[in-house]
């Protein structure tokens, strides 16, 4: 169940006056600018790229969506511009992710704006990074307020994950717009069961990879969920953190190589929102392929086959196999 939002949104009615009809040429005038469909529509800010997704599957074109976080780029050292101040200044509703990820929220969203704010990952089950051995040190969202550092955001590598966030998001949207209640909630549950195809499908692929061979080295520590769900060792990252703002030092560098060397790893896994350079040396260096263009912490552009999660998780899931088969 998701928190109660911090802000209630009140929303009044707005008395229109009546124009007069004008005719001309024997044709009725349209609506006065801003009378159109697009007035009526809820309107929702979502602080990543991910929960934004997830909110037009969830809300369709009953609602008005903007998303803050770009496709492409990371919501660790993201800074909110101008519009999205107004975004969120407008917003009926807002949907953050928490877990850290989203932190420059809370200075942004207390500036003003009547929203009411809601946390998408609420109930996931969370672990620490892959590198710090999390799966002994699970626990619920909403029982770590304050201790967030030490918990690992990237939940949307896991399918499971996901239907939560979906869940959320539906109720979060019936609640602020009880009129359509049923078409989020059915909306949801439709997507909640492309994810379990998905999940299957991730499975299959992932499943084509020797036994012996599913070990991931990557950019930053960004997979440890999906490693979880799909049965996938993480065997080091280049930036052994949680977050890309992060720095490895040479010691770490020189201990990753022996890892590599030593677990026989067959790729190094970067993303397409962070710098590759350290990990294409890295790989030149051991002497094997390097992967630059994994989602990590964003999804692809339009178009792309990678601009929804169920997407994204497909297309990991293909390059990964294809580089360690």
């Amino acid at each position: 169940m998701i928190r109660r939002p911090a802000v209630i949104l009140c929303i009044g009615l707005v008395l229109g006056s009546l124009s007069v009809l004008v005719t001309a040429c024997g044709e009725d005038e349209g609506p006065a600018d801003g009378g159109g469909a697009s007035a009526s529509k809820l309107s929702v800010v979502a602080t990543t790229v991910q929960i934004e997704a997830l909110a037009r599957e969830v809300g369709g074109d009953r609602i008005e969506l903007t998303g803050l976080v770009p496709p492409g780029a990371g919501a660790h050292d993201f800074a909110p511009v101008a519009s999205d101040l107004r975004a969120l200044d407008g917003a009926a509703v807002v949907l953050r992710h928490g877990i850290g990820l989203d932190d420059w929220l809370d200075d942004t969203i207390s500036a003003g704006g009547d929203a009411a704010v809601y946390t998408v990952t609420d109930g996931i089950d969370l672990q620490k990074g892959a590198l710090d051995h999390a799966e002994e040190e699970t626990d619920e969202a909403g029982d770590h307020e304050g201790d967030d550092g030490d918990l690992d955001p990237h939940v949307w590598h896991d399918p499971d994950n996901v239907k939560i966030m979906v869940d959320n998001i539906a109720d979060a949207l019936a609640e602020a717009d009880s009129e359509d209640a049923p078409d989020y909630r059915d909306a949801a549950a439709a997507y909640n069961a492309k994810l379990d195809v998905t999940k299957a499908q991730v499975q299959a692929i992932i499943d084509e990879i020797p036994p012996e061979d599913r070990k991931l080295v990557t950019n930053h520590d960004a997979f440890g969920y999906f490693a979880r769900a799909f049965g996938l060792e993480v065997a080091g990252a280049v930036i052994p953190a949680i977050s890309t703002q992060a720095e490895a030092s040479a010691g770490q560098t020189a201990a990753l190589l022996e890892t590599i060397e030593r677990e026989g790893v067959k790729a190094i896994f970067a993303e397409s929102s962070v710098e590759p350079d350290l990990a294409r040396t890295l790989a030149s260096d051991a002497g094997i392929v390097i992967v630059d263009d994994l989602y990590g912490d964003s999804l692809g552009g339009p178009g792309s086959g990678a601009d929804t999660v169920d997407g994204m998780l497909l297309a990991n899931a293909r390059k990964i196999a294809d580089a360690l088969k």
